[in-house]
C-alpha cells in the first residue's frame, strides 16, 4: 500500500542552492519521435515496437454514450421543470425578467455567431463546433439568468398589482451588467489575445463570478419557489458568494515557504500473491504517517514539483506563472514535471506568451525538466508554441517516449504519455509493452488524463502524474472533503490513488479552463502549489 503524509513547508532557510551541472538540448515534437538522445544525464529508450503517432482524435474528451445521453436529458428537463415551478409560484414574475434578459440573450447569442463566424481570429474558432458550442452554452446559461433575476427581485413583486417596486429595477440593472460582461468576454474570446489589467478587473473577473454563480444556482430552482420569498432572494446571494470565494481560489499563488510538502511512499511489491494483482481495483489512497521500521526499507526521497493545466489566460497571467516558475526554481526539486494543457483561446496574442512565463525554468539544468501534452495542447496552433517555449527552457518533451534520467538517488526510468480520446486502453497498454520495466530502477510516468491510469497494467510498478481534472473543479477540497464534480464521474480527481503495483498523483493544477477561457471558477478546490517528496521501496 502506498503511503502520504502532508505537511507544510514553512522554513525559508531550506531553500536548497541552485548547482550548475551539465545539461543537453531539448527537440522538437517531430525530432523526438525519430531521433533518440543520450548523454551523461538523460537517455532516450528505444521501444520494443513502433507506437502509431497522435491522430486528429485527440480533441475533446472521452464520454460514454450513456453518460452523454444523460447529459443531454437533464439539459432539456432541468429548466423545463425549473420554468414550470416558476410559472406556478409567480405567474406575472417572469415578465420583466424575460424582457429584460430573454429577448436580449438571443439577439447577443446571433452576435455570438457572427463575431465567431466572420471575426475569429483562427480557423479552428470559425468552426461550426465552436461556433454552437459558444453560443449555444452562452443560450443556456441565459435561461437560468432569467430565473436568477426573477428569485432575486422576488420580493418585491406585487402579486396584485402584478408590479415590481423601484428598488427592483436597481437590482436588475447591476444584473444587467454582470450580463454584459458575460457577453463581451464571451464574444471577445474569438479575438485570442490576453486582455489588460482594466479589461480583467471589469470584464473578465465579473463575469467569471457572475457565469459560475448562476451555473452554481442550478439545483436551487426546484425546490426555492416554495420558499418565502425573502429567503429565495437571499439564497441566490449564496452562489454569488461562492463565485466570490472562486475567484480567490482560482488566483491564489503561494510563496514558496507556504507550499504543502508532501511525502508519498511508493512500493515496489503488494503483500498478496502476484496472481491476485490484476483483480485489485482502483482506490484513493488514505494518507497516514508510515511506521518506523516501513521507512527503513526506503531510498531517500526524489523531490518533484509538478505544474499542472496552468493554462495562460484571464485566470493565469504570464506574470503569475512566471511567479509560480521562479519559486520552483527557489526550491530546486530533482525534477519539474510539466502535465500539459498550458492554454485557453487567449495564450496566442502575443505568441510567445509561454516562453516568458516558463522562462524562469531556463536557471535549472535541463535534465530535469519533463512534459507530456494534455488534450488543450493539440488546438490549432498550440503544438508550435508549445514547442518553442519548451526548448527555450530546454525542456524534454516525452510524447509515447520513455528515458532514462540520472537523478541525485540514480537512475529513474520516465515514460511519457500522449493524451488520447479514442482507443484509450490500446494505446497505454502499447507504450507499457514498448517501454518495459527496467529491473531496480523506479518508474515515473507522466499522463495528462488520470481516466487513462486504469488502462496501466496493474503489475507494470510505477507512480503515475497526472493533472487535468482542475482538482474536481467544484467540490468540497478546501474542507478536506473528497467529493466534487468530476469524483461524482468515478474519474480520479485527486490527490494520491492505487492499482495493482501502480501508484496515481492527480495535480490539483494551478490554472483552471472553461469555454475557451475560465467562465466556470474553482469553488471549494484552491489551487495546489506543492513540493512532493517521492520515497521508492529499495
Amino acid at each position: 500500500m502506498s503511503l502520504m503524509r502532508e505537511e507544510e513547508w514553512d522554513d525559508s532557510d531550506h531553500t536548497p542552492e541552485i548547482k550548475s551541472t551539465k545539461s543537453i538540448n531539448s527537440h522538437s515534437l517531430s525530432s523526438l519521435q525519430h531521433q533518440p538522445l543520450s548523454d551523461d544525464f538523460i537517455k532516450f529508450i528505444e521501444p520494443k515496437s513502433q507506437i502509431p503517432n497522435s491522430n486528429s482524435n485527440t480533441l475533446g474528451h472521452p464520454v460514454k454514450k450513456f453518460a452523454l445521453v444523460i447529459m443531454v436529458i437533464l439539459a432539456i428537463s432541468l429548466p423545463v421543470a425549473s420554468y414550470v415551478i416558476a410559472n406556478k409560484v409567480s405567474p406575472g414574475g417572469l415578465d420583466i425578467p424575460l424582457t429584460a434578459f430573454g429577448l436580449s440573450s438571443i439577439a447577443m447569442a446571433l452576435f455570438i455567431v457572427y463575431f465567431y463566424k466572420v471575426h475569429g481570429a483562427k480557423p479552428y474558432i470559425k468552426s461550426k463546433p465552436i461556433v454552437i458550442l459558444m453560443a449555444l452554452s452562452f443560450l443556456f446559461y441565459s435561461l437560468y439568468l432569467v430565473l436568477y433575476a426573477m428569485y432575486l427581485v422576488r420580493p418585491f413583486y406585487d402579486e396584485e398589482t402584478k408590479e415590481y417596486s423601484g428598488i427592483s429595477w436597481l437590482i436588475i440593472v447591476v444584473v444587467l451588467y454582470f450580463h454584459f460582461t458575460v457577453f463581451l468576454q464571451y464574444s471577445l474570446l474569438a479575438q485570442c489575445s490576453l486582455r489588460s489589467k482594466p479589461y480583467l478587473y471589469l470584464i473578465s473577473y465579473p463575469s467569471s463570478i457572475f457565469f459560475t454563480s448562476i451555473i452554481l444556482s442550478i439545483p436551487l430552482y426546484l425546490f426555492v419557489g416554495f420558499i418565502p420569498p425573502k429567503i429565495s432572494s437571499f439564497l441566490m446571494l449564496l452562489p454569488f458568494a461562492l463565485g466570490l470565494i472562486g475567484i480567490f481560489q482560482t488566483l491564489r499563488t503561494r510563496s514558496p515557504n507556504k507550499w504543502s510538502v508532501k511525502e508519498i511512499y511508493v512500493k515496489s511489491s503488494v503483500e498478496e500473491d502476484d496472481q491476485l494483482i490484476t483483480k485489485r481495483s482502483m482506490k484513493r489512497v488514505v494518507s497516514k504517517t508510515p511506521k518506523d521500521t516501513e521507512i527503513v526499507d526506503f531510498k531517500q526521497p526524489l523531490s518533484i514539483i509538478q505544474i499542472a493545466d496552468p493554462h495562460i489566460g484571464p485566470m493565469m497571467s504570464i506574470e503569475r506563472l512566471q511567479e509560480i516558475c521562479e519559486n520552483t526554481v527557489k526550491l530546486n526539486p530533482d525534477l519539474v514535471l510539466l502535465t500539459g494543457d498550458f492554454f485557453t483561446t487567449e495564450s496566442f496574442n502575443p505568441e510567445n506568451s509561454l516562453e516568458i512565463a516558463l522562462s524562469p525554468l531556463k536557471k535549472l539544468p535541463s535534465h530535469k525538466l519533463f512534459a507530456c501534452l494534455g488534450n488543450h495542447d493539440y488546438e490549432e496552433g498550440c503544438l508550435e508554441i508549445l514547442e518553442r517555449a519548451l526548448e527555450s527552457i530546454n525542456c524534454t518533451l516525452l510524447v509515447d517516449r520513455c528515458v532514462l534520467v540520472e537523478t541525485r538517488i540514480g537512475k529513474v526510468q520516465i515514460v511519457g504519455f500522449d493524451y488520447r480520446k479514442n482507443q484509450r486502453q490500446e494505446h497505454i497498454t502499447q507504450v507499457c509493452s514498448s517501454y518495459p520495466p527496467i529491473p531496480g530502477v523506479p518508474r515515473i510516468g507522466l499522463l495528462h488524463d488520470p481516466g487513462a491510469f486504469k488502462f496501466i497494467p496493474p503489475e507494470y510498478g510505477l507512480i503515475t502524474f497526472s493533472g487535468h481534472t482542475h482538482g474536481g473543479q467544484i467540490g468540497l477540497n478546501c474542507l478536506g472533503v473528497n467529493i466534487s464534480l468530476v469524483g461524482l464521474t468515478g474519474m480520479p480527481d485527486h490527490s494520491l490513488w492505487q492499482n495493482g503495483n501502480n501508484y496515481l498523483y492527480v495535480h490539483t493544477g494551478q490554472g483552471c479552463r472553461s469555454f475557451l477561457g475560465t467562465m466556470v471558477l474553482r469553488v471549494g478546490v484552491p489551487t495546489e502549489d506543492s513540493l512532493l517528496q517521492v520515497f521508492f521501496e529499495n
